[in-house]
């Protein structure tokens, strides 16, 4: 399953895209802004931590459970709807949590139960493709070889994702720069 790094780059590749990077700098630039470019750069932030947000349930001994389903998507869509007062916004933040559950099908589980319960409250199973597109990352700090796995698997994310992401953030500074 990839890292809170891949999490957060899709996370936030995939909410500024939904959400519209000229949408976004209209919303969040306010007439009197110095450099409209920082505000349009605070818009990834939200977005990047939706993408890593269902990994919270690591705190509770339930990884990819309850945190990791269209369950969870529908609750951040309300939440997320309710807080931003409109659908578009809601839209970007479901979908920026949803980039996280789709990571984790694809990637690579080594921990039973294997997979995600990707379709709860619909049904308890456990989905995993068979594409392991990403690597594990290991939480075994002691075993030989931890960091170096860690490292690998970090770089096949960032070449993975990255582009999405470096895209989505050029797209975003590219309309805020034309408001300056």
């Amino acid at each position: 399953m990839p890292s809170p790094l891949g999490h957060a780059l899709a996370g936030l590749a995939v909410g500024v895209l939904a959400a519209g990077p000229r949408a976004l700098v209209r919303a969040l630039d306010p007439p009197a802004a110095r450099r409209p470019i920082d505000t349009a750069l605070l818009a990834l932030l939200p977005f990047a931590a939706l993408g890593a947000l269902p990994d919270i349930d690591l705190l509770f001994g339930v990884h990819s459970m309850y945190t990791h389903s269209v369950g969870a998507v529908l609750i951040v869509l309300a939440v997320a709807r309710v807080v931003t007062g409109g659908w578009r916004w809601a839209l970007a933040a479901a979908l920026a949590y949803a980039s996280h559950i789709l990571l984790d099908w694809l990637g690579h589980d080594t921990t039973a139960p294997i997979g995600v319960m990707a379709l709860w409250p619909f049904t308890p199973g456990f989905y995993q493709s068979d594409l392991h597109l990403f690597l594990p990352i290991s939480r075994r700090y002691w075993v030989q070889g931890f960091l170096a796995h860690n490292l690998t698997a970090v770089a096949r994310e960032v070449l993975v994702i990255g582009p999405l992401a470096f895209f989505a953030y050029w797209r975003l500074t590219h309309v805020a720069g034309k408001r300056m």
